[in-house]
């Protein structure tokens, strides 16, 4: 089954970026409720592999801290956007949480090289105005919330999109 590591977002904060409006001809917009920080892409998991993995997950001690929203950036760069996404800040302490979740799996996945704390807006499909496109970039959403927990989240891929469901939380 296919799995990653996330931390989810209270309803507040998915309300205020449900809010972010954007032309659906240009960008597929993620679910509001699939909003998530990405910690870690396991893919394809074998049942006694996640065994593992939720084993060596509840080891970790997660000391809640406190994330803020912030600019808008895309995926790789604003002349070829692919993905556009928001940042998350400060990125210090979620970064850390990333790095031990990374040491608690070494032995099962390797390390991602690099990692910039973010929650995916849509996928770009096509720009016409760049100049419009790109005023997007100069939005910044204010909104602030706690992380206290982590997930196990299985990801299932239909024709509509991904469909999600928590294996197991973290706090």
């Amino acid at each position: 089954m296919r799995c990653f590591i996330a931390v989810d977002l209270p309803e507040k904060i998915k309300e205020k970026l449900r809010n972010v409006k954007f032309d659906e001809r240009v960008v597929k917009i993620i679910l509001p409720s699939d909003y998530h920080i990405t910690l870690k892409f396991l893919g394809d998991v074998t049942e006694s592999k996640l065994e593992r993995v939720k084993k060596e997950l509840a080891r970790i001690r997660l000391k809640p801290f406190k994330l803020k929203i912030g600019k808008i950036g895309f995926v790789p760069n604003s002349r070829f956007a692919r993905v556009i996404w928001i940042g998350i800040m400060p990125k210090r302490k979620i970064i850390k949480l990333k790095e031990d979740i990374d040491n608690a799996l070494v032995f099962l996945f390797e390390r991602e090289k690099k990692f910039e704390p973010h929650i995916t807006l849509g996928r770009i499909k096509s720009v016409r105005n760049k100049d419009r496109f790109m005023e997007m970039a100069s939005l910044e959403i204010e909104g602030e919330f706690k992380a206290d927990s982590f997930k196990l989240i299985k990801s299932e891929l239909t024709k509509e999109g991904s469909r999600y469901d928590v294996i197991e939380e973290y706090s």
